[in-house]
């Protein structure tokens, strides 16, 4: 990764998560998603590049696409609107996935955030939620020896893969606890399935911040109540939702929020 992108990363962080005490992310590790938004069609499949930056206490985690977008809205003159290098980079930004998920081992909380509109909002919880059973299974993935791992997580049932090679307990979207990184995770449906792509360490390790600065902190259930009606009828959203400063009111989850990923 250039040192540009790398900066840029620097202030997308930066602008979400304010530290009390200031952290280095020195790795980074792409996984490629393959996902189903609709379970009822075996041919919306569709793939993703995600970004786990981490270190041994603390991880940021996103889409390459929301980096991306993040970036051009930093480093970009108007004299680019328009051009074919604007259109590259817009086509390059688009993305599915437009949360942050910051790690904090050492306290067991993981923050999990996004804009809706000119809404900042975030929720945390902890990270031991989630419950791993260690399997005795072990194979080879990307040069490195695997063991599996099984848990059940938000209504889903996963196969997980790690690798004490890479002594990172971590991984991607909120999976994390094992003695090793995660390098593949699946749900039993195939409807997510996180693949190991390239693991780095950073020549400009990405400073980063977790406790969100200009965010609202909500109750979990409040922002899937909001991030459904958004993505339901952003309209409905804008009309019912003021932001910070203004008043919510209360909106029912409409399907399964388990899709919610």
């Amino acid at each position: 990764m250039s040192n540009k992108i790398i900066f840029i990363l620097g202030v997308l962080a930066f602008n979400f998560f304010q530290l009390q005490a200031q952290n280095e992310l020195n790795y980074r590790v792409s996984y490629k998603l393959t996902y189903k938004l609709d379970s009822t069609n075996l041919e919306s499949s569709k793939s993703e590049i995600m970004w786990l930056f981490a270190n041994n206490e603390s991880s940021l985690f996103l889409s390459r696409g929301a980096a991306l977008k993040n970036s051009m809205s930093v480093n970009v003159s108007v004299a680019d609107i328009g051009s074919e290098r604007w259109k590259s980079r817009i086509a390059a930004s688009k993305t599915d996935f437009k949360y942050k998920i910051c790690k904090n081992k050492s306290e067991n909380k993981l923050g999990y955030g996004i804009k809706l509109m000119d809404d900042k909002l975030y929720y945390s919880e902890d990270i031991d939620k989630i419950q791993w059973e260690i399997q005795t299974e072990a194979k080879e993935i990307a040069g490195y020896q695997v063991q599996k791992a099984t848990t059940s997580f938000a209504g889903r049932d996963y196969i997980a893969w790690f690798t004490p090679e890479i002594p990172l307990s971590d991984g991607p979207y909120k999976f994390a606890g094992l003695p090793g990184l995660i390098v593949e995770i699946r749900d039993t449906e195939d409807e997510y399935n996180f693949e190991f792509t390239g693991f780095e360490e950073l020549d400009n390790p990405l400073e980063y911040q977790i406790v969100p600065k200009g965010f609202k902190e909500v109750k979990k259930k409040e922002l899937l109540d909001l991030l459904s009606t958004y993505l339901k009828d952003p309209i409905s959203y804008i009309n019912n939702y003021v932001g910070a400063s203004g008043t919510t009111v209360s909106i029912k989850i409409v399907g399964d929020d388990k899709r919610i990923i």
